[in-house]
């Protein structure tokens, strides 16, 4: 044989050879196709449209331009870098159509604190029996693993209280994607003002003041919240008063988050229905260190819901709360009440019980909840006069109807 008809014979191997490579080493599905778009021609994956099952891993950057986000803890607020978390309870909100699998956020925080993490209202805990995840100063991610396929709603919240730690949220990734709607404010916004109370301090922990000491999210501000579905601001300085602390409730309740920066003031562009007020705790405690007397206090005090009455608006309820753990500068506080106006200008008097030692605990908070929920339930139509276990009277009818 010549060596043309050899060259003859290669060739044709070699094509056929190419053929059978063509033909087997590419499935159907894998091919790709051309679609038109109004820019020209592109390319798709037609795996990616006809098995609409395959997960895609999403990252969400979590900023004040987040669509589908609700912000938790009105005051909380959010920059083009973060989502801050500053005061207790706050935190974030979304709907999400998970295709399954972990979410992950990512943090910082001044300080080591706790969050808390909520699938459709329930606790998460990752199969586990304590609901916290820390998050410290260095970038940390929460990790929620195994979120359920389909539609939920998801809550991240910090417990722990605004002076131990501020905390960033920066971003969020899972398979799924969120909603484009964020969950809708609602009928009724609550703000607490107050201190490591209102902070939960001592409901966990050995109570040594450490950050793994305090969960707000069973203290009776949230635990209220939630009663009546209303939105909610935790304006609490643990350890702080009136006229102690850096820089203590009177200047502190006038800025968004005064330990963060005090370039601006809070607008108030969202005006509470109520506020309730338990503050003055930490300024009887340490009266004579800081030389506080009950005249002193009750300036302050009075001048204080002043300060309510004018951010908040004449219609806004103001509900001032005494006697949790101390005599609280009892008749001082009575007596600002009464010179401001009381009832006829929509303030008034809530004695709690005290708690048997120290903070209240998990149960104590649970019972002052129950009583302040009757108390704001019954508000608008309660006869006219009620009597207290305390032998106080309240007006419950004259009130300006927020």
């Amino acid at each position: 044989m010549n060596k043309k008809w050899i060259y003859c014979l290669l060739s044709l191997l070699c094509f056929s050879m190419f053929l059978t490579s063509c033909s087997t080493g590419r499935k159907p599905e894998e091919t790709t196709e051309q679609t038109e778009s109004i820019e020209g021609t592109e390319t798709k994956s037609t795996l990616e449209e006809r098995d609409p099952s395959q997960k895609r891993l999403n990252h969400y950057a979590l900023n004040n331009e987040t669509r589908g986000i609700k912000i938790l803890g009105v005051r909380n607020l959010a920059s083009q870098k973060q989502i801050n978390c500053d005061w207790t309870g706050s935190g974030v909100e979304f709907r999400v159509n998970s295709q399954g699998g972990n979410m992950t956020f990512t943090a910082k925080a001044t300080a080591p604190c706790y969050f808390r993490a909520y699938i459709d209202g329930e606790a998460w805990t990752n199969g586990g029996t304590l609901p916290y995840f820390t998050v410290t100063s260095e970038e940390t991610e929460i990790v929620l693993r195994n979120i359920p396929e389909g539609e939920h709603t998801v809550r991240l919240i910090k417990v722990t209280g605004y002076t131990i730690a501020r905390a960033e949220l920066t971003g969020v990734k899972f398979y799924g994607n969120i909603l484009g709607t964020a969950p809708a404010a609602k009928e009724r916004y609550i703000e607490f003002v107050g201190d490591s109370i209102c902070c939960g301090w001592g409901t966990i922990g050995a109570h040594q003041g450490a950050y793994t000491d305090q969960d707000g999210m069973l203290a009776y501000p949230y635990l209220v919240a939630e009663a009546l579905n209303a939105d909610y601001s935790i304006t609490a300085l643990s350890g702080q008063g009136l006229l102690m602390g850096n820089p203590g409730m009177t200047e502190g309740y006038l800025y968004p988050s005064p330990l963060r920066e005090k370039k601006a003031e809070y607008g108030f562009s969202r005006k509470p229905d109520t506020v309730v007020v338990n503050i003055g705790t930490n300024d009887y405690g340490y009266r004579e260190q800081y030389g506080i007397t009950a005249e002193t206090f009750y300036q302050s005090y009075l001048s204080f819901l002043r300060t309510l009455k004018q951010k908040n608006g004449e219609n806004c309820r103001i509900v001032c709360i005494y006697n949790t753990m101390n005599d609280t500068w009892a008749n001082s506080i009575k007596q600002a009440v009464s010179d401001v106006g009381g009832v006829t200008a929509g303030i008034h008097l809530l004695e709690f019980s005290r708690a048997a030692s120290g903070h209240p605990t998990i149960s104590e908070h649970a019972d002052y909840a129950s009583v302040l929920e009757g108390f704001l339930r019954d508000l608008p139509d309660a006869p006219e006069e009620v009597e207290n276990a305390q032998g106080m009277f309240v007006r419950w009818t004259e009130l300006f109807p927020c």
